[in-house]
């Protein structure tokens, strides 16, 4: 079963943050309380939320 991951580094921003789930809606949540609290987005925009949703990528197996 694949797994998915977001790095916030891959949506263009110098942070460290990752997260990983079993699917991609399951990251969004966890994607928009990151975004209010490291990056002061209280309202996450759409435009931004649509470059955090294509950031999510599945893992590779190994």
């Amino acid at each position: 079963m694949p797994r998915y991951y977001f790095k916030c580094s891959d949506a263009g921003y110098q942070c460290s943050y990752e997260v990983d789930g079993a699917t991609p809606e399951e990251l969004e949540p966890k994607i928009k309380i990151h975004a209010k609290y490291a990056h002061n987005m209280f309202e996450v925009p759409e435009d931004k939320m649509s470059a955090f949703k294509a950031a999510i990528k599945e893992k590779p197996t190994s």
